[in-house]
């Protein structure tokens, strides 16, 4: 290959470098690789295998292989020529599977349009975490230099990125648990409120569904249920917790905590898209609400489906100064001020969810 194609292979990679480094979830990421890989050898089969805690390789992404057999593929570590590659660390290339010893016979071989291969293992710091494997391509019966190479810078910028995604989403989990312990105490200081986040992100993730909004965007809209009276953590208990009906000054003060939770979740990265929905989730369709008096679709709409569950949820629960109203009363309730204070379509769907799971009848 002349220098012009390399320097256009190499850019590639870097490109898909850039391209990937959003990507938080293992699998997707790992697909971009496959496709990556084979697009760089010209081939229509290749494989990412990672080790899982029963010390096995596992396909999380493919291309060319069946479903069957990637679902079926199941190799201890020093089995077969991938489980080798793990347990030395050394790359193994394969000129025939169907005479090579290292290779594990299977029904499927003879599927196999290429038989050469290369397997290639995913390093991090002296530890492999699982292997890259890729056929020769059909009009290319071997692997030169070139190829190894390539694939081999490919197979450490992909050890490198699934480490730091597992970093990432350990440390993801670590801050989730600490605000949901934060959560936990503040519904812990209200009896009359217990379990209210908990029921916030049932409701939230079944409008959620119902409007058929991507995966990614739910959860945010889970999380933000969960964490919408976060910012509670910074009012007094005297006004928290009173019985008798608050001063204006107090009024004020508990209507500072959105923006409490909105300053205490927003510096956290994976979760500063939720944070405008904690803002915003005291605002009113007609622009009557607080803190900005943002109308329609200038809330964002996780802040318009919360502000719905958490006024059920409210009326439907005892408070000091009163009993809790039935599931019809507050129904009638969120009617009344549908195109008001509520998103009429918000209002709608909820409606309808609480007739499916038999609460309203």
């Amino acid at each position: 290959m002349d220098i012009d194609n390399l320097l256009v292979t190499l850019a590639s990679i870097h490109e898909f470098g850039i391209k990937t480094n959003e990507i938080l979830s293992k699998e997707e990421f790992s697909q971009s690789v496959v496709d990556a890989a084979c697009s760089i050898i010209h081939s229509d089969l290749s494989s990412l295998m990672l080790t899982n805690e029963n010390d096995e390789l596992y396909i999380i992404a493919s291309k060319g292989l069946s479903k069957k057999l990637r679902e079926e593929t199941k190799l201890k570590i020093g089995e077969g020529v991938a489980g080798r590659v793990v347990a030395s660390g050394e790359y193994i290339f394969v000129e025939n599977i169907e005479t090579d010893a290292r290779f594990l016979k299977s029904s499927h071989v003879e599927k196999y349009i290429s038989k050469s291969f290369i397997s290639i293992p995913l390093k991090v710091k002296n530890k492999v975490i699982g292997v890259l494997n890729i056929n020769s391509s059909k009009n290319k019966k071997y692997f030169d230099d070139r190829d190894l190479k390539l694939i081999t810078i490919l197979a450490d910028q992909a050890a490198m990125r699934l480490e730091n995604i597992d970093m990432f989403n350990n440390l993801q989990a670590f801050y989730l648990e600490m605000i949901q312990a934060l959560v936990g105490a503040i519904d812990a200081k209200d009896s009359y409120t217990h379990g209210h986040s908990t029921r916030a992100k049932k409701y939230a993730g079944e409008i959620a569904t119902k409007i058929s909004m991507p995966q990614t965007i739910k959860k945010n809209i889970e999380y933000a249920a969960i964490m919408h009276d976060i910012g509670k953590i910074g009012v007094p208990d005297s006004v928290l917790l009173k019985k008798d009906k608050l001063t204006s000054e107090e009024v004020k003060v508990i209507r500072q905590h959105p923006s409490i939770g909105y300053n205490i979740i927003s510096p956290i990265r994976f979760l500063s898209a939720i944070a405008p929905m904690i803002l915003y989730h005291h605002e009113w369709y007609n622009g009557a609400g607080y803190p900005e008096g943002l109308a329609k679709e200038e809330i964002p709409l996780g802040a318009r489906i919360i502000a719905v569950i958490d006024a059920y949820d409210a009326m439907t629960s005892d408070r000091p100064y009163r009993k809790a109203l039935s599931v019809k009363d507050a129904v009638e309730q969120l009617k009344q001020g549908a195109g008001k204070q509520f998103d009429p379509k918000i209002v709608d769907i909820f409606v309808k969810i609480l007739k499916e799971e038999k609460i309203l009848n």
